[in-house]
Order: structure tokens, then sequence, then C-alpha cells
């Protein structure tokens, strides 16, 4: 359905005459159990079937449970975790921004989707079944899936309004009231995730990540933590076991060959961040 790459951005399959995607997760049977940072072209509305998760996405934290949904704007870094062992199970839809734009130079790309794309207020919008001025636009979303998943005949036009029909509550929302307003990722703090994700087999220093993107060392920590809600170093771990799963899962080298290739500088202390991240020990993980 879809990968992420070496710059965390998801790819998604979806068919050109028609490029909007769904799929269904659970983020129990992620290989970390849960989705780490990445960001996608695409804009995305998600709604939560079933458990709990916390999604954080443009320095905020968004606590989803069962019947809520949200919605994040294209190019907009995002992950999600679970609360509990319950985890969560959820819907999205991806959708390619051309197909809310009817066509290059249309009155609805110029009006009603281009001043919107960057709009601080409709970056990630959180909605609650529990907010009755919230209730209908979930309901609407609802429909759409079930659209989506009937394919009737003639549901593409049916799914076309229903989308259009949703963006438009989008925008009045944006427009009209008291929603705060997210403060856009810093493109440095973008800058920074890229390095680790180009880097991470090599020793990475905040030095040279203080030079990569011209700040100060105590600049770049803090502009990172603002943004991701973890740590500079606590990421370069993270992204090193990310990295490690499919070597263990689909290669024959040796627990000491993955950590060197990952950028730990020995498997002991490879085992032992991998366990304190994914609950077992690497060679256990491989077995299962």
């Amino acid at each position: 359905m879809f990968y992420v790459d070496q710059n965390q951005k998801a790819n998604f399959t979806m068919p050109y005459e028609f490029p909007l995607a769904v799929h269904e997760s659970y983020l129990k049977d992620k290989p970390l159990g849960f989705n780490d940072w990445h960001w996608h072209e695409e804009i995305q509305f998600s709604y939560i079937l079933s458990g709990e998760m916390i999604l954080s996405c443009m320095s905020k934290d968004f606590l989803l449970t069962a019947g809520d949904g949200i919605f994040i704007n294209s190019n907009c870094a995002h992950m999600s975790r679970p609360t509990g062992p319950e985890s969560a199970r959820y819907l999205s839809v991806n959708i390619q921004p051309s197909l809310l734009t009817l066509f290059h130079g249309s009155v609805v790309e110029q009006k009603y989707f281009l001043p919107y794309a960057n709009h601080p207020k409709l970056q990630v919008i959180a909605f609650s079944a529990k907010q009755p001025e919230q209730k209908q636009f979930i309901e609407d979303l609802i429909q759409m899936f079930r659209l989506i998943d009937r394919a009737e005949f003639g549901y593409e036009l049916e799914t076309y309004g229903q989308l259009f029909h949703i963006w438009k509550q989008l925008l009045i929302m944006a427009r009209t009231t008291s929603l705060p307003g997210v403060r856009l990722e810093r493109q440095e703090a973008h800058a920074m995730m890229q390095y680790i994700q180009e880097h991470y087999m090599e020793p990475i220093r905040l030095e040279d990540l203080a030079q990569h993107v011209h700040l100060s060392k105590g600049e770049c920590s803090r502009i990172f933590k603002a943004t991701y809600h973890t740590s500079i170093m606590a990421h370069v771990i993270d992204c090193r076991i990310s990295k490690s799963i499919p070597l263990l899962s689909g290669t024959s080298l040796s627990v000491g060959e993955i950590a060197l290739q990952c950028g730990f500088n020995s498997a002991s202390y490879f085992t032992k961040a991998f366990r304190e991240k994914v609950g077992m020990a690497p060679l256990q993980y491989r077995k299962k």
C-alpha cells in the first residue's frame, strides 16, 4: 500500500485516474508498535475504529479515541503511538491534492485550494464525536469511507461530491472559528531530520547538525524538541532501530553486522537499545 523512503516520506500506491487510497491500520502490527515520524504529499483524513492513540504533529499532541477523526494537511510531519496495550485501529484515506483542484488554473484551485494549502489553522485538525458541532463532520467522513468501500456504480462521482463537501466544511472552520493556529514546522527541524536519515550509519554529533543548519547547538536541540517532541539523540537511536528492522526480518546478517550497518558501535548496545524500544531482543524479534 505504501512505503517510507530514506527522507521519511510516505509514498502511497494509488490509481492515476482516481488518486486516493484507503487503508486500515493497527498500531500493534507496526514493526515498532507505532508509526514513526513521516510525511506525505497527500492530504489525509483518519477515523479511529477502536482503542486510542496519541498523534503528534506541528508541535502538538492529539489524544484520539474510538469515534474521533483527524485531518492532516500535505507535507506535515507526524507520528502516532498507542497509549497502552490496547493500541488503536483506524481507517485513513490519502488524497492527492490535485484531486481537489479540478484542473490547473481553475477557480477551485485558485480560490478554494491554494490559499489554504499552508493556512496555519488548516495544518492539522482533530474532531471528536462528543462535540455537537463536530459530530456531523465525522458522520460525513464516515459516509465517504462507506462510499469508497462499497465501490458501487458511480461511487467515484459520489465520493468526489462528498470530498468537496468535507473540504468546504474545513475551509469554513479555518475562516470563521477560533481554532488555534499551530506553528508551522521549522525548516531547520526538517533539515535535521533529513540529515539523520541520510547519515544514521555514521557517528552523528550535535555539532554536525548545528553546522549543517547554521544554528547553535542549543538552538538545534530546542527547535527539534519543540517540533518532534523528542531529543535529537533519542531520534537518532529510533532511526537506527527502524533501519535494523528490515535487516533482521529479511537478511541472514548477524546481530553484530546489523548493528554496525545501522550506526551502533557495538552489538551489545544495539541489543540493549532494541530491547528498550521494541520489548524484545533482536534475535527474538527475528524468530518471531
